[in-house]
């Protein structure tokens, strides 16, 4: 299945009239403004044979599984160099943050990939800036992506690739396109922040192309911004990010926007917040792995918060950032180092996986909130997925609850409605005898 997607800015009333149109708006042109992206995630799963976007099937991640990160490829023996070393230290996935060819030329990058790594090979990827173009068009990006995703059985929820989720091996990816389709704060930060609110597994990994200036060493500017970064902190996610053509890792952060330094060891401990304590317990580190095959950059920011940079300055050559997860047969430890095409390894670290967190029982309401389909006293993002589950029958949802237009039925346009009550749009829920 692929999604026909068009890159405009209509309003809410034309957002409302596609709605209506029933569930074949997943798979008719379903523009990606800011309310279609979250409302496409049930559509998208629910249709590759996934049982719900809800829950995923929760998998344990293999011992010693290792993951390559890179960005910033382009065509040509550089970007070649580096996919052998990725297959000759027998990686078991890619996670390209962005900017693929430089080319506009998508069948080149997926040959490309196919010639070293193999066409069966699990390459996740994400937009970046120079992607924009071709990246929803007929045999663009996005459709390379899910072709693959497809062949290999991987199911995502939402836009993939701009705004999406895996779990894969046990691991959960949370992709985004800050400063690319839409901002990172008030929009891609709010995604992060609803998808990893629920989620379970023991390693989560928030990936986007763009940078802030004080987030990378070389000339970037302030692209993302720092809801992103925030969100992924408090989720406990390690930051993966691309954009500048070099390498850095900064210390555990406890404050990305106002970089604190929580610690300087070897073996950084992520940390998630809780929203029942007033304190902010949240901790992570960034990365930005560029160094794909395009042209190296050199440094020109010292900023005490890095703990490894890798640039022109330092002599870099292209290579990639490997995590090894379940290092040891420890699933809540990885060792992570970067190597480059030569053999030179610039970084070497370990990980420590956040602590469970604490678990509690929500009692539902017993006259259900209009518009709260999950029962937890709230209306949110995760409501609309689960009201439009109930529209297209992949899941039940009490009337009382889903239909929020008192129609007498569940539609997408009730899910379109919670949407745009879960993102403060104004709009009015009338359930027939529920609670306001």
């Amino acid at each position: 299945m692929s999604l026909e997607m068009h890159d405009d800015r209509a309003g809410s009333n034309e957002t409302r009239d596609a709605a209506a149109a029933g569930s074949s708006a997943c798979v008719a042109k379903i523009r990606p403004t800011a309310l279609r992206r979250l409302l496409i995630q049930t559509c998208v799963a629910g249709m590759l044979g996934a049982a719900s976007t809800l829950a995923f099937a929760q998998t344990e991640t293999p011992p010693n599984f290792t993951i390559a990160f890179l960005g910033d490829q382009g065509l040509g023996p550089h970007s070649e160099a580096v996919r052998h070393l990725i297959a000759g230290e027998g990686a078991d996935a890619v996670m390209h943050v962005g900017d693929f060819d430089y080319e506009d030329d998508p069948q080149a990058w997926e040959e490309q990939i196919n010639a070293i790594l193999g066409p069966d090979f699990p390459y996740f990827g994400l937009v970046g800036n120079h992607d924009r173009t071709l990246f929803y068009e007929e045999g663009g990006y996005q459709e390379i992506l899910a072709a693959r995703m497809n062949r290999l059985g991987i199911v995502w929820s939402g836009d993939l690739g701009v705004m999406s989720w895996h779990r894969y091996a046990g691991i959960s990816f949370v992709m985004t396109a800050p400063g690319i389709f839409g901002s990172g704060d008030g929009l891609h930060d709010l995604y992060i922040r609803e998808r990893f609110s629920t989620d379970e597994a023991i390693w989560r990994i928030s990936a986007w192309h763009t940078n802030m200036r004080k987030m990378q060493v070389g000339r970037k500017g302030d692209e993302a911004g720092w809801g992103v970064y925030e969100e992924s902190r408090k989720a406990g996610a390690i930051v993966a990010t691309g954009h500048a053509h070099l390498y850095c890792r900064s210390h555990l952060l406890s404050d990305m926007d106002d970089q604190i330094i929580a610690g300087t060891e070897n073996v950084l401990a992520l940390a998630t917040d809780d929203p029942a304590t007033a304190s902010d317990e949240g901790r992570t580190f960034a990365f930005v792995s560029g160094l794909g095959g395009r042209p190296i950059r050199d440094q020109v920011r010292t900023d005490p918060w890095w703990a490894s940079i890798y640039t022109a300055d330092q002599g870099a050559t292209h290579g990639a950032l490997f995590g090894v997860f379940n290092y040891a047969g420890d699933p809540r430890l990885a060792y992570f180092y970067f190597k480059d095409h030569a053999g030179v390894v610039a970084d070497r670290f370990f990980v420590e996986a956040p602590l469970p967190r604490s678990t509690t029982t929500t009692t539902r309401p017993p006259v259900p909130l209009c518009g709260d389909a999950t029962g937890d006293g709230r209306v949110s993002v995760t409501d609309a997925q689960a009201a439009l589950g109930a529209a297209v029958e992949l899941t039940t949802c009490d009337a009382c609850a889903c239909d929020v237009d008192s129609s007498g039925s569940i539609s997408t346009t009730d899910a379109l409605l919670i949407l745009s009550a879960s993102t403060g749009l104004g709009v009015s829920l009338a359930c027939t005898g529920c609670g306001a």
